[in-house]
């Protein structure tokens, strides 16, 4: 299926965030293609074009990122356009932690917010998938907003609804979730012939929650058309039923989305 949402450039938005407030959008993916290290059933972007576990190089061969310099000069111009900001916030249609230099970018976007819009947060929305590995975890270690993904606490369920590149495993993703400080954990609930809210998929998913301890988990439902048809959205009611149970059985805040 085709792409829903592509970004055309670095900076899109600002956008009206549920989550982050007014937030402007820092997509570090390659023009026109879909990168990412999942493919999720629900994801608002569409099938993924390029489904990898590490990015070649900044220059190489067919994924080519856009530069520190050419991100830098995006944000500098951005900054003086949008005033008050909440948020800027790494994320577009893929995983922004693929980027080779991704801690560069990050720690080059510090620096361009500190003098232009100190009250802004730097976030990142992350699918986790590569916090093992140093360098993406050492632009993440950067950002003041950390917003991992986790759907799953079960292999078949992770594998059914992330749909990840082939050498991603779900449990070295909830090891090292469980020792890294001051994270929210975002889930996505769906339903249908593959779900997340019942049953053992839900039970191993607040299980996963219980042992990673992040300061609070958002709780969602899909809010656009998907990339399988066959994907349901879950009612507001079974969220908060949801939320209830896990923030009961974890002692973990949980805050809803619909």
């Amino acid at each position: 299926m085709p792409a829903l949402i592509m970004y055309s450039s670095i900076i899109y938005g600002p956008v009206r965030s549920r989550r982050l407030g007014v937030s402007l959008g820092i997509n570090l993916l390659p023009v026109g293609r879909k990168v990412c290290s999942f493919n999720c059933v629900y994801c608002e972007c569409g099938d993924t074009t390029e489904l990898i576990d590490q990015a070649r190089d900044e220059h190489g061969q067919r994924t080519t990122f856009p530069s520190v310099e050419a991100v830098s000069e995006a944000m500098r111009n951005a900054l003086q356009v949008y005033p008050n900001l909440d948020a800027l916030t790494f994320a577009g249609h893929g995983e922004p932690t693929l980027h080779p230099q991704f801690p560069e970018v990050v720690q080059a976007v510090r620096d361009i917010r500190d003098h232009y819009q100190p009250q802004a947060k730097i976030g990142v929305l992350s699918s986790a998938s590569l916090i093992m590995r140093p360098r993406p975890r050492a632009g993440i270690d950067l950002c003041e907003l950390r917003m991992m993904k986790l759907d799953a606490g079960d292999e078949a369920t992770f594998q059914a609804i992330d749909r990840p590149a082939a050498t991603i495993r779900l449990q070295p993703i909830i090891d090292e979730l469980a020792r890294m400080p001051n994270i929210i954990l975002q889930i996505c609930l769906i339903d249908g012939p593959v779900q997340n809210v019942r049953g053992a998929p839900w039970a191993a998913l607040v299980r996963a929650v219980g042992i990673i301890q992040p300061q609070y988990v958002q709780l969602y439902a899909i809010e656009r058309q998907t990339p399988e048809p066959w994907v349901e959205r879950v009612s507001y009611e079974t969220l908060r039923q949801c939320a209830v149970m896990m923030q009961e059985r974890t002692g973990v805040p949980v805050e809803i989305y619909e």
